[in-house]
């Protein structure tokens, strides 16, 4: 029907018109749709409902399963008497005291430069120099040029060293507050950083060892300078020693040996060092920070670590020339120390090389306290009693030219010695040592104060010493406040889980106003099977224990209260009792071992049974709501449609009733005015 057609409904019939078929719908409505539309609603908060209700389930078995789980019996606090420690306890730890004698924490190895600097910038030195120093089995070389700032030798020394030697600029105060500090990144006597010559040795022997008269001789240098030899004697070890035991006794006996001669007088831990540790754990090492010798004999050195390879450290010659010298005459003059030496007087024509070579050492070795001679590769190697020696060049060409042919260069050069007492001036802040420790009085050692590898689930940071007789105690027990604290977490889990079913199920006489759940047995069940496990008890040997003798309790109305102080009182009392009725226990029935659940796993289980898996009956409720809504939607949309089909083609007869009725009414009054013209005319 023609759209103009259905917009003048009504204007034949008066009657037939759009009210009319509104109201007709909206009786249809009211009959069909609504009735739907209730459903739908009811059915959405149905679902959400039972969100809610899932939710506080899943908080409760949240709580349920941590109480009926083993790990949580395991948890465990620790408190530290005394300040020499902090310590951290793994879940699991057997609970006890542990006592800690601290005799030494470990350290770092801290040496300051002698010189002091105006700021960051300023030159190191104006000579050149070599900084030599051992670390962790390797010997380092930090050549330091003349004109170098502060700043550069410090970098230079911890790119060398990747970063294991620190070289540090530090501000200590003063005019000149600048100061060059060298120290090693890691603590423990292995990671010392020993200056000047030093002796490192293999691996210590395990096993008994004795050493006798001559059997381990060590030469060094006195205070005055004078190599001395001293034999070192040792006790027979045990025969279960290991090698790190050895390498003690070892470094105790040559520390008794020097500090017992009264030539090393206060060289002991100053110029002279002995450790254990570098590039193996268990080995010796020492050093003369001077840079003196150092030469180790006897019957038993390479027993004890010191081969043919490492049983001398040399002190390096002041000055090795570059080049070997040259046949024929030499000309030019150069002075060395004091004295000039004319070499075309000293040199011939028709000198090989080795014969001006030997006459120019020989002139050298007339100076007073500079002593030269010829190395196999024909260069000059040239020593002075003071560790220093000056050479120059005339200013003509021929002498420059001379010197360098001689491979010599201008200027002062300083032995190790010589450099150490007048331009570094080290001195030892602090040595790296290793933490010295007794755990329930067992004597131990370790290169850091982390210690986490005496008791596995045991970290221990040392802090400082403790005083004598007054060790440190580490108080480890079980967490009882984190079980509290669940137990807590599930009563009120309980307590929201049960305001909410008594929302959902009640039914009020008097209004006769039920709750959205009333009626449903799903809902309905999930009080009495939880108030089922909640009755358990359990028969022992002595005693009936339920819930109640652990504080908990539920009223006539169904809310449940937790006794904390009871609850305390009895994990402090029967921790075992109270972790069995919780968690379970496995008990022997007719030579069998079975598992018994404690109250909460049968908790963790009954909730697992209402919410999870195909069967769980929450589930299935969830998905019976939902396949009910949908079909709920799908039966309203087909009741509009067939409401719109019905009234569209009642609008469309009305429409085609209107017009019959309006032609019928034309027709009326056509006859009416027929008549009333007849009449007039009579």
């Amino acid at each position: 029907m023609a759209l103009g057609t259905l917009s003048s409904l009504g204007l034949g019939s008066k009657v037939l018109n759009h009210d009319v078929i509104d109201k007709l719908r909206q009786a249809d409505e009211a009959s069909h749709i609504k009735p739907i539309d209730k459903k739908i609603e009811e059915n959405v908060e149905k679902q959400t409902e039972l969100v809610a209700i899932t939710s506080f389930l899943r908080d409760l078995k949240s709580s349920a399963s941590k109480l009926g789980d083993y790990s949580t019996y395991l948890g465990r606090t620790s408190n530290v008497i005394g300040d020499a420690l902090k310590a951290t306890i793994s879940d699991g730890v057997p609970t006890q005291d542990i006592k800690i004698d601290v005799d030494s924490v470990a350290t770092s190895d801290i040496n300051e430069m002698g010189g002091k600097y105006e700021s960051r910038e300023s030159v190191f030195s104006q000579k050149d120099s070599v900084l030599k120093f051992h670390h962790k089995g390797r010997d380092y070389k930090i050549d330091i040029k003349a004109g170098m700032e502060l700043g550069e030798v410090a970098q230079m020394i911890t790119d060398t060293t990747n970063g294991e030697v620190l070289g540090i600029v530090m501000k200590t105060g003063g005019s000149n507050p600048y100061q060059l500090m060298i120290n090693s990144k890691d603590t423990g006597e292995s990671n010392r950083v020993y200056f000047g010559s030093t002796a490192s040795g293999n691996i210590v022997p395990s096993g008994a060892i004795e050493l006798k008269d001559g059997d381990f001789n060590i030469t060094l240098k006195d205070k005055k300078g004078l190599e001395k030899t001293l034999s070192i004697t040792l006790p027979r070890t045990s025969s279960n020693a290991k090698s790190q035991d050895n390498a003690q006794s070892l470094k105790d006996a040559i520390m008794e040996a020097i500090r017992n001669n009264a030539d090393f007088e206060g060289l002991l831990d100053e110029e002279i060092n002995i450790g254990i540790g570098g590039a193996n754990s268990d080995a010796l090492t020492i050093n003369d920070r001077r840079g003196y010798a150092i030469k180790i004999e006897g019957n038993k050195a390479r027993n004890l670590g010191f081969s043919a390879e490492n049983q001398a450290a040399t002190q390096e010659d002041l000055i090795v020339a570059t080049r070997s010298i040259g046949a024929g005459k030499i000309k030019g003059t150069i002075t060395i120390g004091s004295v000039p030496l004319d070499l075309a007087t000293l040199t011939k024509e028709k000198n090989s090389a080795s014969q001006n070579a030997k006459v120019i050492a020989e002139a050298i070795n007339n100076i007073a306290g500079i002593y030269a001679k010829v190395n196999d590769e024909g260069k000059l190697v040239i020593n002075s009693d003071t560790g220093e020696v000056s050479i120059f060049a005339n200013a003509d060409a021929d002498s420059k030219k001379a010197l360098e042919s001689l491979g010599l260069k201008s200027g002062t050069i300083m032995d190790y010695a010589k450099t150490q007492s007048e331009l570094f001036k080290i001195r030892k802040v602090q040595s790296a040592e290793d933490a010295r420790f007794s755990y329930n009085g067992i004597s131990m050692k370790r290169p850091t104060n982390t210690i986490d590898d005496v008791v596995s689930g045991v970290n221990i940071e040392l802090l400082t010493t403790t005083p004598p007789d007054k060790p440190a105690v580490i108080n480890i027990t079980r967490n009882d406040e984190a079980i509290v604290e669940s137990v807590k977490n599930f009563v009120e889990s309980y307590n929201e889980l049960s305001l909410k079913l008594d929302e959902v199920t009640r039914y009020d006489e008097d209004s006769k106003i039920a709750g959205i759940f009333n009626g449903n047995s799903d809902i309905r069940m999930i009080r009495p099977s939880l108030t089922r496990i909640f009755s358990t008890n359990v028969v022992t040997e002595t005693e009936i224990k339920s819930l109640a003798k652990y504080g908990l309790a539920l009223d006539e109305k169904g809310r449940m209260s937790l006794d904390v102080s009871k609850l305390q009182m009895a994990l402090s009392a029967d921790p075992k009792g109270t972790q069995e009725f919780f968690n379970g226990s496995v008990k022997t029935l007719e030579f069998k071992e079975v598992q018994v659940d404690g109250v909460f796993k049968k908790f963790d289980q009954e909730l697992d049974r209402l919410l999870n898996g195909g069967n769980a009956r929450l589930k299935i409720l969830e998905e019976s709501l939902t396949k009910d809504d949908k079909k709920l939607r799908e039966d309203r949309k087909k009741a509009i449609q067939q409401l719109d089909t019905r009234y569209d083609i009642m609008a469309q007869r009305f429409a085609a009733y209107d017009s019959q009725i309006s032609k019928t009414n034309n027709a009326f009054s056509s006859v009416q005015l027929m008549i009333d013209q007849s009449v007039a005319k009579k």
